[in-house]
């Protein structure tokens, strides 16, 4: 179960990227994205997010147990997870969408903006995981804005 949850927590090695691997992390979550929604549909898009969210707060606990990290920067199954929620409103490719998606998390993961700080606080998996899904959840505040003005 260890090498799993390495391989799980750190996207098959990805986090090991020594230069931005957060960044790596989204990328990642936007190229899955735009794999199945080209393949396949955004409905199953959502059914890989929540199998991935039920399992990560487990497999991360496990992985910071092993390496004794409170948040490796390696660990990036959190980036994916923070920057699917965006995603999941789009629907189509939308090159402009995507876009606003990535910079926004990005920017939102990167300066924590309150509350995003405060989830850092808390123990173990769920201070690892739930600042990337705020700062998710305001990356797709900012697109839904952005999709409403432009229907304006």
């Amino acid at each position: 179960m260890k090498n799993f949850a390495k391989y799980f927590a750190t996207l098959f090695g990805i986090g090991f990227i020594s230069l931005a691997p957060g960044t790596f992390g989204s990328l990642f979550a936007i190229l899955i994205w735009y794999v199945f929604i080209d393949l396949f549909s955004i409905f199953y898009f959502i059914v890989l997010f929540f199998f991935v969210l039920s399992v990560s707060f487990y497999i991360t606990d496990i992985y910071l147990d092993n390496y004794k990290k409170k948040d490796p920067s390696e660990v990036i199954v959190d980036e994916f997870l923070g920057q699917s929620i965006p995603l999941l409103f789009i629907v189509n490719f939308n090159i402009y969408e995507v876009l606003i998606a990535f910079v926004t998390f990005r920017f939102f993961d990167i300066y924590k903006v309150y509350p995003i700080n405060k989830m850092e606080d808390l123990k173990g998996s769920y201070g690892v995981i739930l600042d990337d899904i705020v700062a998710g959840i305001y990356s797709l505040i900012i697109l839904m804005l952005y999709k409403i003005l432009t229907l304006l």
